[in-house]
């Protein structure tokens, strides 16, 4: 069975790619924070933090909030093979309760399919999204033998101002391994990034921080993206 999920865009990928400047910050991290939007948004940030990447591991599990769907707890896939723009990647159970049809619309996480494609061709993928979740339950993806892709935006649709400052908290928080006060309020993803803080063996590094209005310049209303790489002792 294939899953052939939305993307953003899809046609501009491969032109995406071409243009972003690779960060040589890591080329051995097991874990990543990136953000979910439209390509022309998160494409140069996500793909400096997915260069980071371990390549020499061939799973990598891609944990994401539902955005468009109540969903308690966490949920996985009975499918084979996911379908991208880049071509077919292989799916690893995750041993959840499934619902393959959530998996064709949650953009924050079938996004990350085609960067998996792109960086970790031979890999598969064990798909988790979540909804009102404990981040505990969490804590078994993160090992040496496996690579975590943690998605989540940061404040949202406030002014430029007031967007900038709250995230640099939200941004500090994570690098600090703060999880106290982490909330949806900071992070459409908090609870993946609480499991990641709390489990994942390291200390997350930032790559970039901005928001939306460094492309469409409306600082009315905008998104927090940021992404970070794992260090490892």
């Amino acid at each position: 069975m294939k899953i052939c999920p939305k993307f953003y865009q899809a046609s501009d990928l491969q032109t995406l790619f071409k243009h972003c400047k690779k960060h040589a910050v890591a080329n051995n991290s097991k874990a990543i924070i990136v953000p979910h939007a439209g390509y022309s948004f998160i494409t140069e940030i996500s793909y400096a933090a997915y260069n980071c990447l371990d390549n020499s591991v061939k799973n990598v599990t891609i944990i994401a909030p539902a955005l468009y769907n109540k969903i308690y707890g966490s949920i996985s896939t009975s499918a084979d093979f996911f379908v991208t723009p880049l071509g077919e990647v292989k799916i690893r159970s995750a041993d959840l309760p499934v619902n393959n049809k959530i998996f064709e619309v949650e953009t924050a996480f079938t996004q990350q399919l085609s960067f998996v494609k792109y960086f970790l061709p031979d890999a598969s993928v064990t798909p988790v999204i979540y909804g009102c979740e404990d981040y505990n339950n969490l804590a078994k993806y993160f090992s040496d033998k496996n690579i975590v892709v943690i998605v989540s935006n940061l404040s949202r649709f406030l002014p430029e101002r007031e967007n900038k400052k709250l995230d640099e908290q939200t941004a500090r928080m994570i690098e600090r391994k703060q999880t106290e006060d982490l909330d949806n309020e900071l992070a459409d993803g908090a609870v993946g990034l609480c499991a990641a803080i709390k489990f994942a063996k390291g200390s997350f590094k930032r790559i970039a921080l901005t928001n939306s209005a460094y492309v469409n310049g409306d600082t009315s209303s905008v998104v927090g993206y940021g992404s970070w790489y794992l260090s490892t002792p």
